[in-house]
């Protein structure tokens, strides 16, 4: 056994320098975007409606940023409770704003960046009032 390990062990002592050197990596930084995905919901009379909205701010500058809810009528914000998304290190959003007309959270700058999953609770429509289509956008 020590005739067969002894050639093998002087063979990678001797070989170890021959592999040394210098490697050089070269990173950079490329910011990604800022998205949001929501899937299509409808505020109607009958109760409220908990929508779920994913944003994705990869850009990396601690900006900050505004949702938007777009809607065939005037909507009310009622809730809005967020949390990393799995396998997400983020820095969950601090409101600088409660949500106003259009407004569902605008987000401090240093807070809002990474995956985030939301959930926005939209309140009952009046009595007898027409279905409001919701879509979200942010910027």
């Amino acid at each position: 056994m020590r005739r067969l390990l002894l050639p093998i062990f002087t063979a990678l002592v001797f070989a170890a320098p021959a592999g040394a050197g210098t490697i050089i990596v070269k990173l950079s930084f490329v910011p990604g975007k800022l998205s949001v995905a929501a899937p299509a919901a409808t505020a109607t009379a009958a109760g409220s409606v908990q929508v779920p909205v994913t944003i994705a701010d990869g850009r990396g500058s601690g900006k900050g940023w505004t949702l938007r809810v777009v809607a065939s009528r005037s909507v009310t914000i009622t809730r809005i409770t967020a949390r990393c998304a799995a396998n997400s290190t983020c820095k969950l959003p601090t409101a600088t704003t409660t949500p106003t007309g259009d407004i569902v959270l605008q987000a401090a700058h240093d807070s809002g960046m990474g995956v985030m999953n939301l959930t926005v609770t939209v309140a009952p429509l009046p009595s007898g009032s027409p279905p409001a289509p919701l879509t979200f956008t942010v910027s």
